[in-house]
């Protein structure tokens, strides 16, 4: 397995970006490829990866093919601006990401992409959610994990065509309480993940979702994290 740094510097929104490609180090004819949000949190508070490593230990043949690529925006301002439709920055990351991160990673890739995802927490699930619709047709899954998502981020569903996607959605139903760090307004998190699962159905999504008696915190995450995973491969 193997973990590597990268920069990428963004026009769009003139910065430069760390992110890190995670994979089996296996050559393989074709790819599952997963985008992270919220990487470097992934990496230090989320263990993926020790769960990659599992994964491939468990389904070798289907684990050897994900490769996973994880950004990172910065601080908690840096996030907030870039993840929350709000922020200053929001529209020209899904820019950024749909037109120059994710053409310039796919354009080394050497195996072609029968997968395509992404993953997140919290508002990193709520970008990730923003940027798949966008382009729809371009994404193949979707793995949110209590998605801090407002009532203007699931309505959008509403104005797009039949969705393709398999979905992962997991809440924790002690998440109503969580309380935004940044505003101080709480987020209804529970609650609004029902609103966007339904969503989701009748647009004819192919949804897993689970309640779990979890709250707001890594620790939820990081224990759902080798289920999230393993269909991403598997599905």
């Amino acid at each position: 397995m193997a973990l590597i740094k990268h920069v990428f510097p963004s026009q769009i929104l003139e910065r430069d970006f760390e992110y890190y490609i995670l994979s089996s180090h296996t050559p393989t004819e074709e790819t599952y490829l997963l985008y992270v949000q919220d990487g470097q949190d992934y990496l230090e508070l989320g263990s993926i990866e020790y769960t990659f490593q599992r994964l491939i230990e468990a389904k070798p043949e289907i684990a050897n093919k994900l490769i996973l690529v994880l950004i990172h925006p910065g601080d908690s301002m840096a996030r907030w601006n870039a993840y929350h439709h709000k922020g200053k920055d929001f529209k020209q990351y899904i820019s950024f990401m749909t037109k120059e991160f994710i053409p310039s990673v796919e354009e080394k890739l050497e195996s072609k992409i029968t997968k395509r995802g992404l993953l997140g927490d919290s508002l990193a699930a709520n970008i990730s959610l923003n940027i798949a619709v966008e382009n729809p047709a371009n994404w193949t899954h979707l793995l949110l994990q209590s998605a801090a998502v407002s009532p203007t981020d699931v309505q959008q569903i509403e104005n797009t065509e039949q969705l393709n996607w398999n979905v992962h959605q997991t809440v924790g139903l002690k998440e109503d309480e969580f309380v935004s760090l940044i505003t101080n307004e709480p987020l209804y998190i529970l609650t609004r993940n029902r609103m966007l699962h339904q969503k989701l159905i009748e647009k004819n999504a192919r949804v897993h979702y689970a309640e779990k008696d979890s709250k707001h915190e890594w620790v939820f995450w990081e224990n759902e994290l080798v289920n999230v995973l393993d269909y991403f491969v598997s599905n």
